[in-house]
C-alpha cells in the first residue's frame, strides 16, 4: 500500500505532526533536554527512551512498558539499525550530504523514504505501520540534536580560546 504523508515541526521545537489526507495521523513530542519522546498514534501511545553514550540505544515501549523495538546507532556512519521484537530488522541512513533525505528499509518488502525542507517534508511509504514511520522521524531528530550540540561545543571552544 503506497502512501504519501506530510510532516511538519516548529522551527525551534522538536515536535512532529504527521498528516495523511489532511488529517492528523500521529505526533511525536520530544522532551527538551533528553533524546526521548512520546508518540501518539491511532493504535496507541509509545515512549521512545534513549540510554547510553558509548553504545547508545533507544528502546521503544508501549503503554504497558513492554519493549517493542530497540534502535542502535552508528554515530560515525550516521546510521541506525532497528530491531523489532517480532524479529524484523530495519536499516536507517541519510541519503544525501544535506541531511534532507533519509530512508528506512528492511531490504525485503518495506521501505520508507523521507524528504525534508525547513520544518516540513514528505514521507513516501509502502507500509501503513505508524510505529515504523515515526521511528524514522525520531532517529533523524536524534542525529540533528547531536549535530547541533557538536556545533555549539565547537563554537564555545573557539570563542573561549580567545578569552583565555
Amino acid at each position: 500500500m503506497e502512501q504519501i504523508l506530510n510532516w511538519r515541526k516548529g522551527l525551534f521545537d522538536s515536535n512532529y505532526q504527521v498528516f495523511g489526507n489532511a488529517l492528523l495521523k500521529f505526533s511525536v513530542n520530544f522532551s527538551s533536554l533528553k533524546n526521548s519522546a512520546i508518540a501518539t498514534t491511532q493504535q496507541g501511545i509509545y515512549l521512545l527512551k534513549s540510554e547510553g553514550y558509548t553504545n547508545p540505544e533507544t528502546k521503544i515501549l508501549d503503554n504497558k512498558n513492554e519493549v517493542l523495538a530497540i534502535i542502535r546507532y552508528d554515530w560515525l556512519g550516521f546510521k541506525a539499525k532497528i530491531f523489532f521484537t517480532s524479529g524484523e530488522e530495519f536499516d536507517w541512513s541519510f541519503q544525501n550530504s544535506w541531511l534532507s533525505r533519509w530512508t528506512l528499509n528492511n531490504h525485503k518488502d518495506k521501505q520508507v523514504i523521507y524528504n525534508s525542507s525547513t520544518g516540513n517534508g514528505l514521507i513516501h511509504s509502502n507500509t501503513d505501520d505508524d510505529l515504523l514511520i515515526l521511528t524514522g522521524l525520531f532517529i533523524r531528530e536524534y542525529y540533528v540534536r547531536i549535530l547541533f550540540a557538536f556545533i555549539i561545543l565547537v563554537f564555545i571552544l573557539f570563542t573561549g580560546r580567545g578569552i583565555f
